[in-house]
This record gives C-alpha cells, sequence and structure tokens, in this order.
C-alpha cells in the first residue's frame, strides 16, 4: 500500500517536470519566432510584438502559439475552459506582464519555483495538455 503511493506520488511529480519542460521549450520557441520576426527591417519589431501580446488569441492557430501547438498545449480560460479566440484583452494581460521590467523578473522566479504565472493570474486563464490534439 505504502509502495503503491510512493509510485503514485513519483509518477506524478515526473508528469508534472515534463510539463513544465514543455511550457519553457514552447516559450523557447515562441520567443525564437519573436526575435525572428524582429529581425525584419523597418516594421519586424511591430509584427514581433503583435505576435507576442496576441499569440494565444489568434483564430488561425486555434487559440494556440506555434510553440504551444508543438507541444500539444493550450491556454484556457478559467471560467468557461475555453481557448482564448476572440479574447484578447485575457491574451494581452497574460503577455504584457513580460514586458515589465520588475515584473517580469517576479514572474520568472514565480514560474520557475512555482509553476504560476501572474499573468495567468490577473487574466484568470491556465495552461492545458490539448487532449484533442493527442
Amino acid at each position: 500500500m505504502i509502495l503503491h503511493s510512493m509510485q503514485k506520488t513519483n509518477s506524478s511529480h515526473f508528469g508534472q517536470a515534463d510539463f513544465f519542460v514543455e511550457r519553457l521549450l514552447a516559450a523557447i520557441i515562441d520567443t525564437s519566432l519573436v526575435l525572428g520576426l524582429s529581425l525584419f527591417p523597418r516594421i519586424g519589431w511591430l509584427f514581433g510584438l503583435i505576435y507576442f501580446l496576441f499569440k494565444d488569441c489568434l483564430p488561425f492557430l486555434k487559440g494556440q502559439s506555434f510553440g504551444r501547438r508543438l507541444f500539444h498545449l493550450k491556454v484556457v480560460s478559467i471560467a468557461d475552459q475555453q481557448n482564448l479566440v476572440g479574447k484578447p484583452d485575457k491574451a494581452m494581460i497574460r503577455q504584457i506582464i513580460l514586458l515589465i521590467p520588475v515584473l517580469n523578473l517576479i514572474e520568472l522566479y514565480l514560474f520557475c519555483f512555482t509553476n504560476i504565472r501572474l499573468g495567468a493570474k490577473w487574466s484568470d486563464t491556465k495552461v492545458i495538455k490539448d487532449q484533442s490534439a493527442l
């Protein structure tokens, strides 16, 4: 009985670690895309900023950023469990915190050590595994 509960605890801990790594890799892919868009002359920075702020509510990506689509993750509203398509305000609140100098450091600390984001709390959203893509 004790062994069974220990195995269950360990496997859920590894599952959480995998989920964290998937979220981190998706963020790295999306950041790379933003940086790549920003390299275009004159208006690239604007395309990069628009993608960065609204990547979770783009209808042609079904409310997932490119990185999240690759790892079968999606952001949903906690209230209705629906993606953020048609909810650009929630998508922008999630991301704008990362552009504010002191808040982005707090956000990074909280995400790395508690797996909680201020942007998610303030926009009433969360990242989940996209079961329909599996």
